[in-house]
């Protein structure tokens, strides 16, 4: 912020206390000066390719302006010609067009023209010589030439300043984002380059020529501005993305903390199983039928299909936590996954009962819809008698496919109907406090929903249970 103001105060500094009359020329060169100090920073911080550009073709519009301010006050104070006078005239006749060249063509470099990945980066020197070249080769050509500049010379320039002011800020507006400041500098010298070439044409009238003399004065300190601008845009920009990037990480690493600690806790009850039902085994193994000891392995396995469960929902959690599960939404009919995630859940003997209309279609990524169908079902058969029938329903209400799970437990009150939905949540029903579970079904749920711009909630069932319904948009809905 510092570096902000001083380079601010640099360029105020410069239209306040300059002694000549040529105060727009002032104003670019001071403005030039404070953004080329803005954008050298925050190379030197970021190592962004684009602000190193901008930093040196701010520098090199600055210092043509400036040379052509000091050039036009000395030959203004000399009372002779000398061979000096030569590169004196050419830096006052060419000056500023040198310089809305150099920028111009950092500006057009802004955007990438092929990939660089893979390739060397780009480094100060080879930038700084790219634009001094050609400035200095120029004017050695000029002043070799020993001619005064003509209105034919000056039009060229003005096409060619265009023409690159065009390309520039044509593919910068296409990219977004602070590339659109870039874009509107670009359109800026466009109109410089129209203001000179109006410039040299002859017999325009007062208005007309007053007009493009200020375009050709103001618009290139308009360009600057609109430069500094998107510089210091993006830097407040890419701060408050990381800022954010930075808190979610503490909340992942806060949620990833909290799930090893339950994960720890359910492991420990199916591991501390296995471990005693095993070394049971081991140490009875001779006094034990046929029949006992299927019974222990059919223990085992049991305990180790919890623990596996465990440690898949925790996976699933983690994933879903950090955002990282990969989405693909085809727009299809929902009878399928509703379908594969009642298969997944294995129900065995507990009745299920369907209703789903086959011509509801969504945009739906069909793993993860199943996904949300197994985790639902399963809550509602761990928190229901185990006699009584689970419903899974699929309909269309509006513009909305709705996925209902409905089962005849005890319910939920209405102030955790949300609280559910939250990561680790250990409510339980009366009668259900000892139902193993890490609290992550409901929030999987949600979450799975959220990707498809839908929503999860519960309401109360008909016979005093729970709905869980899984909001989505009808494929076409709005």
């Amino acid at each position: 912020m510092a570096v902000v103001i001083v380079a601010l105060a640099l360029g105020i500094l410069a239209i306040w206390f300059h002694p000549f009359d040529d105060s727009w020329v002032v104003l670019v060169w001071g403005l030039a000066a404070a953004v080329a100090l803005v954008t050298a920073n925050g190379y030197r911080t970021r190592r962004d390719p684009a602000l190193l550009l901008l930093a040196a073709g701010t520098a090199a519009l600055g210092l043509w302006y400036l040379l052509y301010t000091v050039t036009a006050q000395v030959r203004a104070a000399r009372a002779t010609d000398l061979p000096v006078d030569n590169w004196l005239r050419v830096i006052g006749s060419y000056g500023p067009s040198f310089g809305l060249l150099a920028f111009v063509a950092c500006l057009v470099m802004t955007v990438p023209w092929r990939d660089r990945r893979g390739r060397p980066p780009l480094r100060v020197p080879t930038v700084v010589l790219s634009v001094a070249i050609p400035s200095l080769v120029a004017g050695v050509i000029v002043i070799v030439s020993h001619s005064s500049p003509t209105n034919a010379q000056f039009r060229v320039e003005a096409g060619v300043l265009a023409a690159i002011a065009l390309v520039s800020g044509a593919r910068a507006i296409t990219r977004g984002g602070w590339h659109r400041w870039v874009g509107g500098a670009s359109f800026a010298i466009m109109l410089a380059a129209a203001g000179l070439w109006v410039l040299t044409q002859e017999g325009a009238s007062l208005r007309t020529t007053e007009t493009a003399v200020l375009w050709f004065l103001f618009m290139p300190a308009v360009a600057v501005v609109a430069v500094l601008l998107g510089v210091l845009l993006s830097q407040r920009s890419e701060a408050v993305r990381l800022r954010r990037a930075s808190d979610r990480a503490a909340q992942v690493m806060e949620g990833r903390a909290e799930i090893a600690s339950i994960v720890a806790h359910d492991v420990r009850g199916p591991a501390g199983t296995i471990r005693s039902v095993a070394g049971s085994l081991r140490t009875s193994y001779g006094r034990l039928s046929d029949n006992e000891r299927l019974e222990f392995v059919g223990m085992i396995e049991q305990e180790s299909l919890r623990l596996l469960r465990v440690a898949e929902q925790m996976s699933l959690g983690l994933k879903t936590d950090a955002g990282t599960l990969p989405f693909t939404l085809v727009a299809r009919d929902i009878e399928g996954p509703i379908l594969q995630g009642v298969h997944d859940a294995e129900a065995g003997s507990r009745e299920i009962r369907l209703d789903v209309d086959p011509s509801i279609r969504a945009r739906v990524d069909e793993r993860w819809l199943a996904e949300g169908v197994r985790q639902g079902l399963e809550n509602a058969m761990k928190f229901s008698p185990p006699d009584t029938p689970i419903d899974v329903r699929g309909r269309a209400e509006g513009a909305t496919a709705v996925v209902e799970v409905e089962d005849q437990g005890p319910g939920i009150p209405e102030d955790m109907r949300e609280a559910v939905f939250q990561k680790f949540c250990r409510w339980r029903p009366n009668g259900y406090e000892d139902r193993p579970g890490s609290g992550l079904g409901l929030f999987v749920v949600r979450s799975i929903a959220l990707e498809h711009d839908g929503d999860a909630l519960v309401a109360e069932g008909a016979h005093g249970g729970t709905i869980l319904q899984i909001r989505l948009p009808l494929e076409g809905a709005v």
